[in-house]
């Protein structure tokens, strides 16, 4: 997403804090001692007078003047714009301008370091005029890009510029073809965050003839500045610099935590955990009450990148110590997760402790009264099996768990509230340009903050502050997927309904069952399944169901009424009963269709759906039929569809069935029983019935009911062995933001050091659309499968519900 924020408002909010008001004065008076700084022509003196060579500069903390005043003083070679072509006497090319712009950093780095001030190794780097880029790309290429791994850390080329402190600086002599120039910067900020995982977030520069537009940019927002002019403003740009020069690797969005590596490698540092008292020996108790002690930090060097995007997916092996690269635990590789949360949302690890907190008041309850069990009779194989996990901590072996030794959560990156951001994409008819001007100069087009009236400005939502945190997953595991049979696959996928069913009856979903978030180990030849990623995991309440909230999940296997933000409520009550008869005495409770609210909130049906399109996808596109693959390509989409809807109310289509694989119609045919029941359910709940868990107590045992059912047929389907499809064959519509692959740009290194250029290289591979979920084996051979989840919130998705 591309936002845009006045100058002040992203000085004070985005950009680095600025240098003591006294030394950015000294950093002035000796720029002006040494005539970079100079006197204005005698045009411009009409309207202001030099300085005083003794008088203070008084310069504010955002380096600002009173609106529309010029600095008194302008910099040497850069009194004229660069369109005017007298920034030299014979400027024909932006290297000269370069060359220019080389020589001033030199000369302000030089003050800086007379004035006291520490100077950083940070490099400007040029962005050239490679290839094109569409306006209407420029949004995407400004949201987070992923692209599943495979790559071995260590191997290849990697950027030169992003081994060391690097801002991208774009410059051009006019303002022509601004979206272009835009989309350049974007794309080359971009790079820098893929080139070097160590970057939380990344500044770049714009200067359009003398306009200057400073940007900001994480991993799925960036933010442009208005611009000011260099001839105006000389104060603001040397500000801007002798922040940037003087700043830290953490104030220029580097990781501490995060070290690369000579050989491309990461170095992830996790903060260690205290044990609690009851955890420690008496005589460690009586240690620690001497005092706090700060508990020893974790190293872990990366081996291989499984799969990156707004999650990175790596095995690494644990070191000694930063200084230390020797393995602990003769090289056992690990799965360290590096992910992005909301900074006022709690973390996987913390979502973790409280579900298990609440399945083990579970244990200690009636729990086998629970209204939602009525549907399983006690003396059923699969309620014995229930009370099995819920017999001491077993549970725990179904969920994919973090080493609770150790964790890391970063500090929350930038933020911007509604006041002071907006979307020139919201307002019709309001121009945005590179080089947006508050002051309306007849020379320069705008970039303006829209009128609440004139420009029927929508309001956008706040820059969300976000923050960084790294897991670490002591087992490593396969997708379901990617198991190596179909009965393998069905065995794990009925482990993990268990640990859905657990968490219902805790009373929290899932909110994102996807091929990626269904894992596997194998222990003593059997395999195990693995629930994983609760980032989105919530607990259901009144207070939840009733207030929007973002849509979240895999496009491929997301529920239909989250996709399409409308309840699956018929006119006519549906005449047909249950495909097959539930197991106990569970009553449904008929009630006359109420009007729905205008929300649709995450439930336990829509976790089972799911499940049930993870199912679908698995029988149609992973058993070695290229002809159901192709066929199951209408249903499979990021989108809601008519064909999708009608998957769910009246089975699977003609067209799909009839390819097949032979083995697999067994389980389609209980499948589509299953899903009948389950639209049953959503059209005979209204949106107040499944406020009330006894709600759901007829479709909780179905899933049970369908796993039973198929394994009287096991035989017939359970040796057939899953593949990757080769060539893989993308399902149409898939949602994401997908990067615009320009070339590979020579980019020039401006280090202050005199007016030598360097060439460097960024790295430029092209992201893929698909985001792999979590810690998985064999991730870098073929097409992983549809695995990228999306917060779908901003799409404002609309359709009618098909009759």
């Amino acid at each position: 997403m591309l936002l845009y924020s006045e100058t002040n408002d992203f000085l004070e909010n985005c950009f680095i804090p600025p240098p003591n008001p006294s030394v950015l004065d000294d950093v002035l008076g000796k720029l002006h001692n040494k005539r970079v700084l100079i006197a204005r022509s005698t045009r411009s003196a009409r309207t202001t007078s030099a300085l005083p060579r003794r008088q203070t500069f008084n310069s504010r903390q955002d380096g600002s003047q009173a609106r529309g005043q010029p600095f008194p003083l302008v910099l040497r070679g850069f009194a004229h714009r660069a369109s005017e072509g007298r920034l030299t006497r014979s400027l024909s090319s932006v290297d000269k301008l370069w060359a220019k712009l080389e020589t001033l950093v030199t000369d302000i780095r030089q003050c800086m370091e007379k004035a006291g001030l520490q100077v950083n190794g940070l490099r400007l780097a040029l962005v050239p005029d490679v290839g094109s880029v569409g306006e209407g790309d420029i949004d995407d290429i400004a949201s987070d890009d992923s692209v599943e791994g495979g790559e071995r850390t260590g191997e290849g080329s990697n950027s030169a510029s992003s081994l060391g402190l690097t801002v991208p600086v774009l410059l051009r002599l006019n303002e022509e073809d601004t979206a272009h120039n835009k989309g350049k910067l974007v794309q080359a900020m971009g790079e820098g965050m893929k080139n070097d995982i160590s970057r939380n977030f990344i500044y770049g520069i714009s200067i359009e003839d003398d306009r200057v537009s400073l940007w900001y940019s994480a991993r799925n927002t960036t933010v442009k500045a208005t611009s000011f002019s260099y001839i105006k403003r000389p104060d603001l740009l040397i500000r801007v610099f002798v922040s940037l020069f003087s700043a830290d690797r953490d104030a220029l969005g580097y990781e501490s935590h995060i070290t690369r590596l000579a050989d491309g490698s990461y170095l992830y540092e996790l903060d260690g955990i205290a044990a609690k008292a009851g955890n420690l020996k008496s005589s460690q108790r009586l240690r620690s009450k001497a005092g706090p002690k700060q508990e020893p930090s974790f190293f872990f060097k990366t081996t291989h990148l499984v799969s990156a995007g707004n999650s990175h997916i790596w095995k690494a092996v644990e070191v000694m110590s930063k200084s230390n690269m020797k393995p602990k635990h003769r090289g056992r590789e690990v799965i360290l997760k590096d992910t992005w949360v909301d900074a006022d949302s709690a973390t996987e690890f913390d979502l973790q402790r409280r579900l298990f907190q609440d399945i083990d008041i579970l244990k200690q309850s009636d729990w086998e009264s629970l209204p939602i069990l009525k549907g399983i009779p006690p003396d059923r194989e699969e309620f014995h099996r229930l009370r099995g996990y819920l017999k001491d901590d077993s549970y725990k072996s179904l969920f994919l768990r973090y080493d609770e030794r150790m964790h890391y959560a970063g500090q929350s990156t930038k933020s911007l509230s509604p006041e002071q951001v907006w979307n020139p994409a919201n307002t019709p008819g309001v121009a945005h340009t590179l080089a947006g001007n508050l002051e309306h100069q007849e020379h320069c087009r705008t970039t303006t903050r829209p009128h609440p009236l004139k420009d029927r400005f929508v309001p956008n939502p706040r820059l969300t502050s976000r923050r960084r945190c790294f897991f670490i997953f002591p087992d490593t595991c396969k997708r379901v997927s990617d198991l190596p049979t179909l009965g393998d696959a069905m065995d794990v996928l009925n482990q993990a309904y268990y640990a859905l069913l657990l968490m219902f009856c805790a009373g929290w979903v899932h909110r994102d069952i996807s091929d990626g978030n269904i894992l596997a180990t194998e222990v003593d030849g059997q395999w195990i399944a693995k629930l994983s990623d609760l980032e989105y995991a919530k607990k259901v309440s009144s207070n939840l169901q009733r207030s929007p909230e973002p849509k979240t999940g895999t496009p491929y296997f997301m529920a239909y009424e989250i996709q399409s933000s409308n309840f699956i409520c018929p006119p006519a009550p549906i005449s047909q009963g249950p495909p097959f008869a539930v197991w106990g005495e569970a009553e449904v409770e008929e009630k006359n269709q109420e009007e729905p609210p205008a929300c649709v909130v995450h439930s336990f049906f829509h976790d089972i759906e799911s499940l049930c399109w993870l199912i679908l996808w698995i029988i149609t596109s992973r058993v070695g039929c290229d002809a159901s693959r192709v066929a199951a390509q209408m249903v499979f989409t990021s989108t809601p569809t008519v064909e999708r809807y009608k998957v769910l109310r009246h089975g699977i289509p003609e067209s799909v069935g009839s390819t097949l694989h032979g083995s697999a119609k067994p389980i389609a045919s209980a499948l589509e029983k299953l899903q009948f029941r389950l639209f049953h359910d959503y059209s005979r709940n209204t949106p107040d019935m499944r406020l009330d868990p006894k709600s759901y107590a007829p479709i909780c045992p179905i899933p049970l009911m369908f796993f039973d059912t198929i394994n009287a047929f096991r035989a017939s389907w359970a040796s057939v062995c899953l593949q990757r499809p080769t060539p893989p064959i993308e399902a149409p519509h898939i949602l994401s933001h997908t990067s615009t692959t320009l070339g590979t740009p020579s980019v020039r290194d401006l280090t202050g050091s005199g007016p030598r250029l360097s060439k460097r290289k960024f790295l430029h591979e092209a992201a893929g659309s698909s985001m792999a979920r979590l810690p998985l084996e064999g991730g870098d051979e073929g097409q992983a499968g549809p695995s990228k989840r999306m917060r779908l919130g901003r799409m404002g998705l609309k359709v009618r519900v098909p009759r």
